[in-house]
């Protein structure tokens, strides 16, 4: 992934790129460092909301008075391109041509990377960290739907995996969507803690899914937005996306 993004960065007037993964929630991005976190963090944010409104196979120009961009909509993924005002946009999508395909087949492959070199060391997500996670990401749909749907569908997806990942009985959801450890809880099979937890949030968002229009599992990102840098090192993204295609 870096190296395509490079090569697109490497066309003359080029500052900055974002691409988004649809299906996994994933961002790339080769930002300036003139950007804070706060700010890549809306711009996708923002981008995840064209993607979904805006048809697929389509791209768009913009024009604004410090440069331009360009935005390439995909069936995999969303694309932001943004310059100086003197970059030629013909040459860009000479480059873009085959770039914006490339990116298309690496995501469709599960090719992934991490396009920052400063994040490139891996995080090991422990049970602490993915209690975290979870909890996050019921505070954030509480926030939509209420702490009554919320617990309810998480209780309900933990009681549907406990089976398969046992390590989930040793978490208990309070009536606020709160998932606390149990005193004295058995961590016999903790190597499927990842596992575990990343198909509990698929799970679940799938269930709030089916009774409001205000949450899907593709929302994991948004979801988990303040943790999202470790999440991603961690692999929990990829996880979660594996998640959804088995029972």
């Amino acid at each position: 992934m870096d190296k395509i993004l490079s090569n697109i960065r490497a066309v003359n007037g080029v500052t900055g790129i974002i691409v988004i993964d649809k299906s996994r929630a994933l961002t790339y991005q080769m930002m300036p460092a003139s950007y804070s976190a706060d700010e890549v963090k809306n711009i996708a944010l923002s981008l995840l909301h064209l993607g979904k409104a805006f048809p697929a196979a389509m791209s768009m120009d913009f024009f604004f008075e410090t440069g331009v961009g360009r935005l390439y909509n995909n069936e995999e993924q969303i694309t932001l391109i943004i310059g100086r005002p003197e970059l030629n946009l013909n040459a860009l999508g000479v480059v873009c041509r085959e770039a914006i395909l490339a990116i298309g087949r690496k995501f469709a492959r599960g090719q992934l990377g991490i396009s920052s070199p400063s994040k490139a060391e891996p995080f090991e997500a422990g049970f602490d960290f993915l209690l975290k996670a979870i909890n996050i990401i019921s505070a954030n749909c509480v926030d939509k739907i209420g702490a009554y749907m919320v617990t309810k569908n998480l209780r309900r997806a933990k009681d549907e995996l406990t089976g398969k990942y046992p390590i989930l009985i040793n978490v208990s959801v309070d009536n606020n969507g709160f998932c606390t450890l149990i005193r004295g809880a058995d961590f016999g099979q903790k190597e499927n803690a990842m596992k575990a937890f990343a198909h509990w949030a698929n799970l679940f968002l799938s269930h709030c899914a089916r009774s409001t229009d205000k949450l899907s599992p593709e929302d994991i990102l948004k979801l988990t937005f303040e943790i999202k840098d470790r999440l991603d090192l961690s692999g929990f993204y990829q996880v979660y996306a594996d998640s959804q295609f088995k029972p």
